[in-house]
């Protein structure tokens, strides 16, 4: 008797399903930033299934390095989860805004700090279960030439070393910021950036 794999019974199965349809999406605005999304959708004939997302601007996220190798973090409080944390540098997307620009924009109103090199990593999706926006990672080379303008925002500079144990540590608040730490380790273009800078390998990495 011939025996079929596991491989050939999923995809059989899956042939069986067939493509969601899909019904409405209201929306409710919460407020200037945040809208409600419900979205009805039919699935294999039997009903229509109601999902809850939260629709908001792009987010944009930087890892920037000054070329003496200090990393640039901001500390400022967060009151939905009800504490002070320690991030990358970012923001949202204004409407028509290219994320390069949203980028460098952020960086300096938060940071004092302008970008001199840019380096596009990630553009992904937030989250795929409860938000509608976008992900857009950079990683900038960047100089001081003023101070922060937000208010509620303490800079931090810190070592490579120090920027790691931050995210082994569990210390940096959003897991996207530790995924733009591997993903600028690999892109050749942040090696060669670290490379004109003196570092033999990316300072996070030591």
């Amino acid at each position: 008797m011939k025996r079929r794999s596991c491989s050939a019974a999923v995809l059989d199965e899956a042939k069986q399903v067939t493509v969601p349809r899909f019904v409405a999406r209201n929306r409710i605005d919460l407020s200037p930033w945040v809208t409600l999304e419900e979205i009805s959708v039919e699935r294999n004939g039997s009903g229509v299934d109601v999902f809850h997302a939260f629709r908001q601007a792009d987010y944009v996220q930087v890892l920037a390095m000054s070329a003496q190798g200090a990393f640039v973090l901001v500390r400022q409080y967060r009151a939905v989860i009800e504490r002070w944390t320690i991030e990358l540098p970012g923001g949202l997307r204004d409407p028509g805004e290219r994320p390069e620009v949203t980028a460098a924009r952020e960086l300096k109103e938060e940071t004092g700090f302008e970008v001199t090199d840019l380096v596009p990593l990630v553009e992904s999706h937030a989250d795929v279960g409860r938000l509608t926006n976008k992900f857009f990672g950079f990683f900038a080379l960047a100089k001081c030439v003023t101070g922060p303008s937000e208010a509620g925002t303490d800079v931090l500079l810190v070592s490579g070393e120090e920027l790691a144990a931050h995210a082994a540590g569990g210390r940096l608040a959003s897991a996207s910021h530790i995924g733009l730490l591997y993903l600028a380790a690999i892109h050749p273009q942040v090696r060669e950036l670290c490379r004109q800078c003196g570092f033999a390998a990316v300072p996070w990495l030591k």
